[in-house]
Protein backbone atom coordinates (compact mmCIF):
# COMPACT_ATOMS: atom_id res chain seq x y z
CA UNK A 1 0.00 0.00 0.00
CA UNK A 2 1.63 3.47 -0.92
CA UNK A 3 -0.37 6.87 -0.09
CA UNK A 4 1.76 10.36 -0.26
CA UNK A 5 0.29 12.60 2.60
CA UNK A 6 0.59 16.30 2.11
CA UNK A 7 -0.18 19.24 4.45
CA UNK A 8 -1.20 22.72 4.17
CA UNK A 9 0.04 25.18 6.57
CA UNK A 10 2.46 22.23 8.38
CA UNK A 11 3.64 24.37 10.94
CA UNK A 12 0.60 25.16 12.43
CA UNK A 13 -0.52 24.01 16.08
CA UNK A 14 -2.76 20.78 15.22
CA UNK A 15 -0.61 19.83 11.78
CA UNK A 16 2.73 20.08 13.23
CA UNK A 17 2.07 16.91 15.42
CA UNK A 18 -0.41 15.03 13.22
CA UNK A 19 2.89 15.00 10.90
CA UNK A 20 4.75 13.56 13.86
CA UNK A 21 2.01 11.03 14.29
CA UNK A 22 1.64 10.08 10.68
CA UNK A 23 4.70 9.23 10.40
CA UNK A 24 4.96 6.98 13.18
CA UNK A 25 1.22 5.68 12.26
CA UNK A 26 2.40 4.68 8.76
CA UNK A 27 5.54 2.86 9.58
CA UNK A 28 3.10 0.92 11.79
CA UNK A 29 0.65 0.18 8.94
CA UNK A 30 3.41 -0.82 6.55
CA UNK A 31 2.12 2.29 4.26
CA UNK A 32 4.68 3.69 1.89
CA UNK A 33 4.73 6.81 0.75
CA UNK A 34 5.80 10.49 0.90
CA UNK A 35 5.51 13.09 3.40
CA UNK A 36 5.06 16.42 1.32
CA UNK A 37 4.71 20.12 3.38
CA UNK A 38 4.16 23.14 1.50
CA UNK A 39 6.18 25.70 2.73
CA UNK A 40 5.76 30.39 2.89
CA UNK A 41 7.81 32.02 4.20
CA UNK A 42 10.50 30.82 5.28
CA UNK A 43 10.60 32.26 9.18
CA UNK A 44 12.41 31.03 12.00
CA UNK A 45 9.86 28.35 13.40
CA UNK A 46 8.96 27.11 10.31
CA UNK A 47 12.99 26.63 8.83
CA UNK A 48 13.16 25.05 12.50
CA UNK A 49 10.02 22.62 11.92
CA UNK A 50 11.36 21.29 8.57
CA UNK A 51 15.02 20.60 9.96
CA UNK A 52 13.20 18.78 12.86
CA UNK A 53 10.81 16.65 10.35
CA UNK A 54 14.07 16.00 8.20
CA UNK A 55 16.13 14.57 11.08
CA UNK A 56 13.68 12.40 12.40
CA UNK A 57 12.24 10.91 9.13
CA UNK A 58 12.23 12.95 5.87
CA UNK A 59 9.29 14.69 4.16
CA UNK A 60 9.29 16.35 0.73
CA UNK A 61 9.42 20.40 0.51
CA UNK A 62 7.24 22.20 -1.82
CA UNK A 63 6.79 26.15 -1.92
CA UNK A 64 3.42 27.91 -2.14
CA UNK A 65 5.31 31.23 -4.11
CA UNK A 66 8.48 30.87 -6.15
CA UNK A 67 9.84 33.93 -5.12
CA UNK A 68 10.94 31.81 -2.02
CA UNK A 69 12.26 29.24 -3.45
CA UNK A 70 15.98 30.77 -3.41
CA UNK A 71 15.29 31.93 0.24
CA UNK A 72 14.31 28.76 1.48
CA UNK A 73 17.34 27.09 -0.42
CA UNK A 74 20.03 29.63 0.73
CA UNK A 75 18.34 28.18 4.36
CA UNK A 76 19.37 24.48 3.25
CA UNK A 77 16.45 22.87 2.20
CA UNK A 78 15.61 20.82 -0.51
CA UNK A 79 13.04 22.18 -2.35
CA UNK A 80 11.16 19.49 -4.57
CA UNK A 81 9.22 21.69 -6.79
CA UNK A 82 6.44 24.51 -6.68
CA UNK A 83 2.43 24.39 -5.75
CA UNK A 84 1.27 22.70 -8.69
CA UNK A 85 3.72 20.24 -7.89
CA UNK A 86 2.51 19.54 -4.55
CA UNK A 87 -0.83 18.69 -5.67
CA UNK A 88 0.42 16.41 -8.12
CA UNK A 89 2.55 14.34 -6.33
CA UNK A 90 -0.27 14.11 -2.70
CA UNK A 91 -2.71 11.32 -2.74
CA UNK A 92 -4.03 12.97 0.70
CA UNK A 93 -4.33 16.43 1.71
CA UNK A 94 -4.69 17.80 5.05
CA UNK A 95 -5.30 21.58 5.23
CA UNK A 96 -4.40 23.26 7.89
CA UNK A 97 -5.03 27.11 7.39
CA UNK A 98 -6.22 29.42 9.68
CA UNK A 99 -9.59 29.47 9.08
CA UNK A 100 -10.93 31.16 5.78
CA UNK A 101 -8.01 30.46 3.99
CA UNK A 102 -8.81 26.81 2.75
CA UNK A 103 -10.68 27.22 -0.19
CA UNK A 104 -7.90 27.66 -2.92
CA UNK A 105 -5.98 24.39 -1.64
CA UNK A 106 -9.56 22.57 -1.44
CA UNK A 107 -10.57 23.72 -4.79
CA UNK A 108 -6.57 22.51 -5.96
CA UNK A 109 -6.66 19.28 -3.95
CA UNK A 110 -9.82 18.06 -5.67
CA UNK A 111 -8.83 19.48 -8.84
CA UNK A 112 -5.73 17.20 -8.47
CA UNK A 113 -7.70 14.31 -7.43
CA UNK A 114 -6.60 14.22 -3.37
CA UNK A 115 -8.21 12.75 -0.71
CA UNK A 116 -9.04 16.24 1.37
CA UNK A 117 -9.49 16.31 4.94
CA UNK A 118 -10.37 19.57 6.95
CA UNK A 119 -9.66 20.11 10.15
CA UNK A 120 -12.45 21.28 12.88
CA UNK A 121 -12.87 25.03 12.08
CA UNK A 122 -13.47 25.03 8.38
CA UNK A 123 -16.76 26.14 6.80
CA UNK A 124 -17.84 23.77 4.94
CA UNK A 125 -20.80 25.88 3.02
CA UNK A 126 -18.50 28.54 2.92
CA UNK A 127 -16.01 26.26 0.63
CA UNK A 128 -18.61 24.72 -1.37
CA UNK A 129 -19.87 27.87 -2.32
CA UNK A 130 -16.89 29.32 -3.25
CA UNK A 131 -16.38 25.96 -5.49
CA UNK A 132 -19.39 26.44 -7.12
CA UNK A 133 -18.98 29.76 -7.94
CA UNK A 134 -15.24 29.41 -9.41
CA UNK A 135 -16.14 26.63 -11.41
CA UNK A 136 -13.09 24.96 -11.38
CA UNK A 137 -14.33 21.73 -9.70
CA UNK A 138 -17.14 19.92 -11.58
CA UNK A 139 -19.73 19.78 -8.39
CA UNK A 140 -21.18 16.23 -8.50
CA UNK A 141 -23.83 14.99 -6.32
CA UNK A 142 -21.80 12.49 -4.08
CA UNK A 143 -19.29 15.46 -3.40
CA UNK A 144 -22.25 17.80 -2.38
CA UNK A 145 -22.50 14.61 -0.38
CA UNK A 146 -19.26 15.00 1.41
CA UNK A 147 -19.72 18.44 1.98
CA UNK A 148 -23.07 17.73 4.04
CA UNK A 149 -22.21 14.93 5.97
CA UNK A 150 -21.49 14.48 9.42
CA UNK A 151 -18.07 15.06 10.95
CA UNK A 152 -15.20 12.89 10.83
CA UNK A 153 -14.81 10.81 14.35
CA UNK A 154 -13.03 8.07 13.29
CA UNK A 155 -14.15 5.99 17.18
CA UNK A 156 -17.69 5.89 15.72
CA UNK A 157 -17.99 6.38 12.60
CA UNK A 158 -14.81 4.87 10.81
CA UNK A 159 -16.59 1.84 8.98
CA UNK A 160 -19.98 4.70 7.93
CA UNK A 161 -17.31 6.64 5.93
CA UNK A 162 -15.10 3.63 4.36
CA UNK A 163 -18.48 2.79 3.20
CA UNK A 164 -19.57 6.00 1.77
CA UNK A 165 -16.11 6.10 -0.12
CA UNK A 166 -15.70 10.31 0.54
CA UNK A 167 -13.26 12.68 -1.25
CA UNK A 168 -13.70 14.92 1.40
CA UNK A 169 -13.67 15.01 4.90
CA UNK A 170 -13.94 17.49 7.88
CA UNK A 171 -12.42 15.64 11.34
CA UNK A 172 -13.84 17.15 14.61
CA UNK A 173 -11.89 20.03 16.64
CA UNK A 174 -10.32 19.93 19.34
CA UNK A 175 -13.67 20.45 21.22
CA UNK A 176 -15.84 18.41 19.21
CA UNK A 177 -13.44 15.83 19.51
CA UNK A 178 -13.59 15.93 23.86
CA UNK A 179 -17.47 16.03 23.37
CA UNK A 180 -17.58 13.30 20.89
CA UNK A 181 -15.44 10.97 23.70
CA UNK A 182 -17.46 11.70 26.26
CA UNK A 183 -20.79 10.78 24.50
CA UNK A 184 -19.31 7.78 23.23
CA UNK A 185 -18.36 7.06 26.87
CA UNK A 186 -21.61 7.85 28.23
CA UNK A 187 -23.92 6.24 25.77
CA UNK A 188 -24.48 2.54 26.54
CA UNK A 189 -25.52 4.29 30.31
CA UNK A 190 -28.50 5.92 28.62
CA UNK A 191 -26.99 9.63 27.86
CA UNK A 192 -29.77 11.49 26.12
CA UNK A 193 -27.74 14.84 26.37
CA UNK A 194 -25.26 17.49 27.24
CA UNK A 195 -25.47 20.70 28.78
CA UNK A 196 -22.84 22.95 29.99
CA UNK A 197 -19.73 25.00 29.21
CA UNK A 198 -16.35 24.98 27.60
CA UNK A 199 -14.05 27.28 29.12
CA UNK A 200 -11.63 27.64 25.71
CA UNK A 201 -8.19 28.33 25.57
CA UNK A 202 -7.50 31.79 24.84
CA UNK A 203 -4.52 33.07 25.01
CA UNK A 204 -0.76 31.60 24.10
CA UNK A 205 2.77 31.88 26.30
CA UNK A 206 3.20 34.68 24.08
CA UNK A 207 -0.12 36.35 24.04
CA UNK A 208 -1.35 35.61 27.22
CA UNK A 209 0.23 38.56 29.10
CA UNK A 210 -1.41 41.00 27.23
CA UNK A 211 -4.68 40.44 28.54
CA UNK A 212 -6.24 40.56 32.11
CA UNK A 213 -7.09 37.23 33.73
CA UNK A 214 -10.42 38.66 34.46
CA UNK A 215 -11.13 39.22 30.73
CA UNK A 216 -13.49 36.68 29.57
CA UNK A 217 -15.85 36.03 26.76
CA UNK A 218 -18.61 34.63 28.01
CA UNK A 219 -20.25 32.99 25.03
CA UNK A 220 -23.81 34.66 24.23
CA UNK A 221 -25.41 31.19 22.53
CA UNK A 222 -24.82 27.66 22.03
CA UNK A 223 -21.35 26.96 20.10
CA UNK A 224 -20.49 24.93 17.21
CA UNK A 225 -18.94 22.21 19.08
CA UNK A 226 -22.06 20.62 20.15
CA UNK A 227 -23.64 21.05 17.27
CA UNK A 228 -20.95 19.43 15.58
CA UNK A 229 -20.48 16.47 17.87
CA UNK A 230 -24.49 16.29 17.48
CA UNK A 231 -24.18 15.56 13.57
CA UNK A 232 -22.00 11.93 14.59
CA UNK A 233 -24.32 11.50 17.60
CA UNK A 234 -27.74 12.38 16.35
CA UNK A 235 -29.25 10.67 19.82
CA UNK A 236 -27.95 12.98 22.23
CA UNK A 237 -28.94 16.53 22.10
CA UNK A 238 -26.18 18.82 22.94
CA UNK A 239 -26.40 22.64 24.06
CA UNK A 240 -22.85 23.65 25.02
CA UNK A 241 -21.69 27.47 25.54
CA UNK A 242 -18.03 28.19 24.67
CA UNK A 243 -16.43 30.77 26.62
CA UNK A 244 -12.97 32.23 26.04
CA UNK A 245 -10.96 32.64 28.89
CA UNK A 246 -6.89 33.93 28.48
CA UNK A 247 -4.89 31.13 29.98
CA UNK A 248 -2.66 28.93 28.43
CA UNK A 249 -3.80 25.47 29.93
CA UNK A 250 -5.85 23.57 27.49
CA UNK A 251 -9.93 24.03 27.73
CA UNK A 252 -11.73 22.86 30.57
CA UNK A 253 -15.15 21.42 30.45
CA UNK A 254 -17.69 22.10 33.03
CA UNK A 255 -20.27 19.83 31.17
CA UNK A 256 -23.82 17.97 32.92
CA UNK A 257 -24.53 14.79 31.53
CA UNK A 258 -28.23 14.08 31.66
CA UNK A 259 -29.20 10.54 31.79
CA UNK A 260 -32.56 8.83 31.75
CA UNK A 261 -32.94 6.56 34.80
CA UNK A 262 -30.51 5.99 38.06
CA UNK A 263 -26.25 6.21 37.37
CA UNK A 264 -23.92 6.67 39.52
CA UNK A 265 -21.18 8.57 39.14
CA UNK A 266 -19.11 5.01 39.23
CA UNK A 267 -21.00 3.71 36.67
CA UNK A 268 -19.53 6.73 34.85
CA UNK A 269 -16.25 6.56 35.75
CA UNK A 270 -16.09 2.84 34.66
CA UNK A 271 -17.13 3.98 30.94
CA UNK A 272 -14.61 6.50 31.03
CA UNK A 273 -11.68 4.00 31.85
CA UNK A 274 -12.82 1.90 29.18
CA UNK A 275 -12.96 4.03 26.69
CA UNK A 276 -10.07 4.40 24.06
CA UNK A 277 -7.70 8.06 24.40
CA UNK A 278 -9.98 8.74 27.15
CA UNK A 279 -8.27 8.96 30.91
CA UNK A 280 -9.69 9.62 34.21
CA UNK A 281 -7.94 11.43 36.55
CA UNK A 282 -8.20 10.70 40.26
CA UNK A 283 -9.20 13.63 42.73
CA UNK A 284 -8.01 12.36 45.76
CA UNK A 285 -4.70 9.92 45.24
CA UNK A 286 -3.29 9.05 48.77
CA UNK A 287 -4.23 12.57 50.80
CA UNK A 288 -3.04 14.74 47.82
CA UNK A 289 -5.31 16.28 45.13
CA UNK A 290 -5.84 16.81 41.82
CA UNK A 291 -7.53 20.02 41.94
CA UNK A 292 -5.71 22.47 39.74
CA UNK A 293 -5.41 21.92 35.72
CA UNK A 294 -1.89 22.81 36.13
CA UNK A 295 -0.85 20.29 38.81
CA UNK A 296 -2.83 17.56 36.72
CA UNK A 297 -0.79 18.39 33.55
CA UNK A 298 2.24 18.61 35.31
CA UNK A 299 1.35 15.07 37.25
CA UNK A 300 0.16 13.82 33.94
CA UNK A 301 3.28 14.58 31.39
CA UNK A 302 6.01 13.79 33.81
CA UNK A 303 5.04 10.30 34.23
CA UNK A 304 3.98 9.51 30.66
CA UNK A 305 6.69 8.64 27.75
CA UNK A 306 5.22 9.23 24.61
CA UNK A 307 7.10 7.78 21.10
CA UNK A 308 6.61 11.07 19.52
CA UNK A 309 5.50 14.45 21.05
CA UNK A 310 5.32 14.86 24.72
CA UNK A 311 1.30 16.80 24.75
CA UNK A 312 -1.12 14.63 25.58
CA UNK A 313 -3.85 13.52 23.29
CA UNK A 314 -6.31 12.06 25.50
CA UNK A 315 -9.30 13.62 26.92
CA UNK A 316 -8.27 13.77 30.57
CA UNK A 317 -11.47 13.55 33.07
CA UNK A 318 -11.96 13.78 36.95
CA UNK A 319 -13.82 11.66 38.80
CA UNK A 320 -15.02 14.61 40.57
CA UNK A 321 -18.46 13.78 39.69
CA UNK A 322 -21.45 15.45 41.11
CA UNK A 323 -25.02 13.86 40.60
CA UNK A 324 -28.28 15.40 40.84
CA UNK A 325 -31.46 13.54 40.94
CA UNK A 326 -34.28 15.18 38.40
CA UNK A 327 -37.76 12.84 38.39
CA UNK A 328 -36.90 10.15 36.36
CA UNK A 329 -33.44 11.53 35.15
CA UNK A 330 -30.16 11.80 36.43
CA UNK A 331 -27.86 14.56 36.04
CA UNK A 332 -24.08 13.86 36.38
CA UNK A 333 -22.08 17.25 36.63
CA UNK A 334 -18.20 16.82 35.52
CA UNK A 335 -14.91 18.13 34.38
CA UNK A 336 -12.77 17.67 31.70
CA UNK A 337 -9.61 18.73 30.06
CA UNK A 338 -9.27 18.82 26.10
CA UNK A 339 -5.52 19.85 24.82
CA UNK A 340 -6.23 22.03 21.94
CA UNK A 341 -3.02 21.66 19.87
CA UNK A 342 -2.76 17.34 20.42
CA UNK A 343 -6.10 16.12 21.27
CA UNK A 344 -7.24 16.08 17.23
CA UNK A 345 -4.16 14.59 16.12
CA UNK A 346 -5.33 10.53 16.31
CA UNK A 347 -8.73 11.62 14.14
CA UNK A 348 -6.57 13.09 11.84
CA UNK A 349 -4.09 10.42 11.27
CA UNK A 350 -7.56 8.05 10.96
CA UNK A 351 -8.63 10.45 8.30
CA UNK A 352 -5.54 9.51 6.33
CA UNK A 353 -5.73 5.81 7.05
CA UNK A 354 -9.27 6.05 5.62
CA UNK A 355 -7.99 7.55 2.12
CA UNK A 356 -5.51 4.98 2.31
CA UNK A 357 -8.00 1.87 2.41
CA UNK A 358 -6.75 0.61 5.77
CA UNK A 359 -9.46 -1.56 7.18
CA UNK A 360 -11.50 -1.20 9.95
CA UNK A 361 -10.83 -3.65 11.72
CA UNK A 362 -7.88 -2.73 14.10
CA UNK A 363 -7.28 0.56 13.05
CA UNK A 364 -8.13 2.14 16.26
CA UNK A 365 -5.58 -0.22 18.51
CA UNK A 366 -3.17 -0.27 15.93
CA UNK A 367 -2.98 4.09 15.99
CA UNK A 368 -3.07 3.92 19.98
CA UNK A 369 -0.67 1.82 20.22
CA UNK A 370 1.52 3.41 17.72
CA UNK A 371 1.02 6.39 19.10
CA UNK A 372 1.26 5.58 22.93
CA UNK A 373 -2.52 6.77 23.76
CA UNK A 374 -3.71 5.39 26.54
CA UNK A 375 -7.25 4.89 28.29
CA UNK A 376 -7.83 4.00 32.25
CA UNK A 377 -7.21 5.57 35.38
CA UNK A 378 -4.19 7.08 35.90
CA UNK A 379 -1.59 6.15 36.95
CA UNK A 380 -1.33 2.13 37.32
CA UNK A 381 -4.37 0.94 35.21
CA UNK A 382 -3.94 2.73 31.82
CA UNK A 383 -3.65 0.53 29.00
CA UNK A 384 -3.33 1.37 24.97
Amino acid sequence: MKSNAGFVGFDGTENKRTILALAEVKKAAAIDGDLNVLLRKPHGRALSIVAKFNRLFGVKAFVNDKADKEKWEKAGVKIDGSLDDFFAASDFLMVGTPGDEELPYVEAGLANGCFVSLMGGADRPAILKGLTESKKVKITDDLVKDFSREFFFGLENYELFQKAKPKLVQCTSCNTTGLSRLALAARPLGLTAILGNIDRRHGDPHTVVKASPSAIQFGKGAGHQGTDAGTVFEEVKFNIRASKVPTTVPHTNFLNLVFKGSVTPAQLVEQYAKTREVVVMPYQDEGKKHDWTSEILEAFLSGVERPISPEIFELIVSDAIIPFKLGDYTILQTVSMVEQMSIAVPNHVESYLLSAGYPAGDVHSMIDKSLGIMHGIWPDKLSC
